[in-house]
């Protein structure tokens, strides 16, 4: 499964409060909350508060999370980078960066490196980064790697079957939308340039298939006359050839900023995102789309579309995960409260065997632009985001799926008691 980043949409509509200096990360303020017990407890949180960051679960069971903003004043890109480990329960400083990176795309290696690609080092005009590097979790430490022909965010990042990795789309300085792709192969740590996309295409989900091939669908562009567009159509990457190929079929709407997963039985799942039809009139920026509710699969074997069960709410800009069990944990997303733009509580499951979405939690804190990481023990890490009111948080908090709820966890593990267990 692979998940792309959020781009330039959030760059541009989310952190409209940053600016373009980046500082190091202030330190997390405790948070208190009271348990089911009583007790006042201090809440588990990261080290500093993170939006538009990057998490990855490690070959041991850890999760690297780095980068991001840090605040909604003005600026705070971060270098910095830090550790989840499950056996203390803890959360711990490593190695910084060696840029200052938000909105990049990270990628577990089959060597157990993580591969860390583009992104911004400030927000705004021309912050693109053309720059990788390699983060080694034996030594705790970036190393710099090739650099990509072109500065990218809003780009997807999928592993392939061979452990290159596919980069494609994206924007290249915060108004062009880039077509072209290339891949980086760790064993030359180095970049080449593969064929172009169909359409150039910023902020589109891309899976990868059973086939090997990679699915890259909706996304959109906003570097032409008449506003920013949203894509209904898809293509497929073959490595073996190293082309694209659009998808016959279209997607059943319009989709920027929708999220993906491959579900176990090799179908790729896309859910919500942003549809500029449901607008009347042509529409001259994402604020104007109306977020969708609507989900919907590609099916390799027969190379189409189907719409699936509608959400219980529309999400845009959500995080998704498969569980252990095949269902899917769609995660917060953007909701504007006036003039302020912030996160959502609402999450949601998808029962695959059902056709069924139900609702859970909601989440303790509204989340956008968070992460959201698979554990080894099958539960979920949603770490940072932007609040409701917009504010970058630090705290975090974990889905157990037996419960079909989110709880908060105390900086102590003998404070915390878990709740009895129900079938």
């Amino acid at each position: 499964m692979i998940k792309a980043k959020f781009s330039r949409v959030i760059s541009t509509l989310v952190l409209l409060a940053l600016s373009a200096c980046a500082s190091s990360p202030p330190p997390a303020q405790p948070v208190y909350y009271t348990s089911s017990a009583g007790a006042r407890l201090e809440e588990l949180s990261m080290t500093s508060p993170r939006a538009n960051h990057s998490a990855t679960r490690l070959s041991d069971g850890r999760v690297l999370i780095c980068g991001g903003t840090s605040n909604n004043l003005i600026g705070s890109v971060l270098a910095s980078a830090e550790l989840y480990d499950p056996a203390t329960h803890t959360f711990a400083r490593t190695g910084d960066m060696t840029v200052a990176r938000m909105g990049q795309t990270t990628t577990l290696l089959r060597d157990g490196r993580v591969l860390i690609v583009g992104g911004q080092k400030n927000v705004g005009y021309r912050s693109q980064l053309a720059s990788a590097e390699l983060y080694d979790p034996a030594t705790g430490t970036f190393t710099a790697t090739g650099s990509m022909s072109t500065p990218r965010e809003g780009h997807t990042a999928t592993l392939l079957r061979d452990g290159r990795v596919l980069v494609a789309g994206g924007s290249s300085n915060g108004v062009a939308t880039l077509g072209s792709a290339e891949v980086y192969d760790p064993s030359a740590g180095s970049w080449t340039r593969v064929g172009h996309m169909t359409v150039p295409r910023d902020a589109a989900v891309a899976v990868l298939l059973g086939s090997g091939k990679v699915l890259i669908a909706g996304g959109g562009r906003g570097d032409r006359p008449g506003g920013y567009i949203a894509y209904q159509n898809a293509e497929l990457f073959d490595p073996a050839t190293r082309t694209f190929t659009a998808v016959a079929s279209q997607m059943t709407s319009d989709r920027i900023g929708a999220s993906a997963v491959l579900l176990q039985d090799g179908r790729a799942l896309i859910m919500g995102g942003k549809s500029g039809k449901m607008f009347a009139g042509r529409p001259h920026s994402i604020s104007a789309f109306t977020s969708l509710a609507t989900t919907e699969v590609y099916d390799p074997e027969l190379n189409s579309f189907t719409a699936t069960a509608p959400m219980r709410t529309a999400h845009y800009l959500a995080t998704a995960t498969v569980l252990n069990n095949g269902d899917v944990l769609l995660v917060g997303g953007w909701t504007q409260y006036g003039p302020v733009v912030g996160g959502m509580k609402n999450s949601e499951v998808y029962w695959t065997s059902h056709n069924f979405w139900s609702e859970v939690g909601p989440l303790h804190t509204a989340r956008l632009v968070n992460t959201e990481t698979l554990l080894d023990d099958g539960q979920v890490l949603i770490a940072g985001g932007m609040n409701r009111s917009g504010v970058v948080v630090a705290t975090v908090e974990f889905y157990v799926p037996k419960e079909h709820r989110f709880e908060r966890r105390p900086v102590e593990p003998s404070a915390w008691v878990p709740p009895p267990a129900t079938e």
